[in-house]
């Protein structure tokens, strides 16, 4: 089966981490789990990603911190958050730091895979067409 993207996911919970990688691997996703800020930027200025999933809150950034550094590099790989933060400021804060969508755990647990996909499309599509 083809992969339907690389993903990137920066997630410092452990069982979370597992989780949702073992979630996104069946969702037929490549998947890349780091656990901290800076492993996640070190990647993603070395490899090619389809998609950046992030957390909100690590032991050594935030996830907006880490968006914003991102955007500085990557302007065009869609950005994802799925945080337990559900703060509308929060929210606001992910998107205008450069993500495209913000998810709430554990409430969108089975939403994630979907709209990686569509986000990942999304992008494909765009730079086809330019």
């Amino acid at each position: 089966m083809q992969s339907k993207g690389h993903i990137l996911y920066c997630e410092d919970h452990d069982d979370t981490r597992i989780l949702m990688t073992v979630m996104l691997e069946q969702a037929g996703f490549r998947v890349t789990a780091v656990e901290s800020g800076r492993d996640c930027l070190d990647l993603a200025r070395h490899e090619r990603f389809d998609l950046y999933l992030l957390n909100h809150t690590f032991p050594d950034a935030s996830g907006v911190t880490i968006c914003e550094a991102l955007r500085k590099f990557d302007a065009d790989t869609p950005i994802l958050f799925y945080s337990g933060r559900a703060m509308p400021e929060e929210k606001e804060a992910a998107i205008k730091a450069g993500a495209q969508d913000y998810l709430i755990k554990p409430d969108d647990l089975f939403n994630v895979a979907g709209h990686a996909a569509r986000w990942i499309a999304q992008n494909q599509n765009r730079a086809a067409s330019n």
